[in-house]
């Protein structure tokens, strides 16, 4: 992958709110360097603010919210917690780090899980407004939340808000752009961002979230997503449309059942299974490029100029750019080039 700014980063730079929130976006985005096929994140990240509109909110935040950056919240442990907060975990299973939203009229935007990591978010939406709830594991607590201090000029530890039973600190962005980081409980820690929403209103919502295991996860998911039970046959059913088209399917030596995933939103599980077809390809191109195997450069470049027509990627060029990188893979190596960055970005 192309380097990007680190949380660390962005909190050691002594900018104001609104530039700390402008860097935040803008580590979202890959730095181009001599790699320009790096592999895109598959997150779809639902962005809170732009880059062009954060660049524009610098100036209204740096006039418009001195009262907050002046301000430097209570010590979380002792302050009482404001009202709205979350309920008590009392029920919860044992292994409960995720947190699902029990509210009216909200819709699941995106749902991502990354097994390598052991993070992942979901994603809500209603009426323009965003709410994002992400978990770490809990070696990341300490680097995120002094991140999260630096939104304020100066650092501070934030306001009082009870998530989910623990005394938690909140921040804000902006008048409608909150952030709150919950301590360590089994192993993890949670962040969840609102876009969109008064104080009042997001706190309120805080209340309407609910601890669950992955089985809890998976049942409060909607139509559509793809549950644990459910995901070798929709990754069967991908490859079997790969292989109307892509003669043969994979580079000797592979079986379809090493095409595994994790994911149960249907972009991400269709990244994972059309990343790791493709990545087999230009791994063989590349080998054969080395030895002088033309016969097999040449296979490799056929399978790779069917991806056009793959239908899990036609399907997936609306929602995201994962299918123009697969594509620009297979240009270059039509081209008689094997992708530059290719082997770090498949490992990602």
């Amino acid at each position: 992958m192309n380097p990007q700014l680190t949380d660390d980063a962005v909190a050691a730079l002594p900018l104001h709110a609104g530039r700390a929130e402008l860097l935040e976006e803008i580590m979202q985005t890959p730095v181009l360097d001599d790699r320009p096929l790096a592999t895109p994140d598959t997150r779809r990240r639902r962005g809170w603010l732009a880059p062009v509109a954060a660049a524009a909110a610098v100036a209204v935040l740096a006039g418009g919210t001195a009262w907050w950056a002046g301000a430097r919240g209570p010590d979380p442990e002792t302050a009482p917690p404001v009202a709205g907060g979350g309920p008590a975990t009392a029920g919860a299973p044992a292994d409960a780090y995720r947190a699902v939203l029990d509210a009216e009229g909200w819709r699941v935007e995106d749902v991502y899980d990354d097994a390598k990591q052991d993070t992942g978010d979901i994603g809500y939406s209603k009426d323009g407004a965003s709410l994002e709830v992400d978990w770490y594991p809990a070696a990341g607590y300490d680097s995120r939340y002094d991140d999260r201090r630096h939104i304020t000029d100066p650092p501070s530890d934030g306001s009082p808000v009870d998530l989910l039973g623990l005394p938690s600190s909140m921040w804000a962005y902006s008048a409608d752009d909150h952030t709150v980081i919950r301590p360590v409980e089994n192993g993890h820690f949670l962040e969840v961002r609102g876009s969109g929403l008064t104080e009042q209103q997001y706190v309120a919502l805080l209340g309407q979230l609910r601890l669950v295991d992955a089985d809890g996860f998976e049942a409060a998911l909607p139509e559509g997503y793809v549950t644990t039970s459910e995901r070798r046959g929709q990754i069967d059913e991908m490859l079997d449309g790969i292989a109307q088209v892509a003669k043969p399917l994979l580079p000797a030596g592979m079986d379809r059942s090493s095409i595994t995933s994790d994911q149960t939103d249907p972009y991400h599980l269709g990244a994972d299974v059309t990343g790791q077809v493709a990545c087999a390809w230009v791994g063989q191109f590349a080998e054969a490029t080395r030895a002088g195997d033309e016969f097999a450069a040449q296979r490799a470049v056929g399978v790779m100029e069917t991806s056009y027509r793959w239908p899990v990627l036609k399907q997936m060029d609306a929602r995201g750019d994962w299918p123009e990188w697969i594509w620009s893979m297979a240009d270059e190596m039509t081209a008689g080039q094997v992708p530059p960055g290719w082997r770090q970005s498949c490992a990602d």
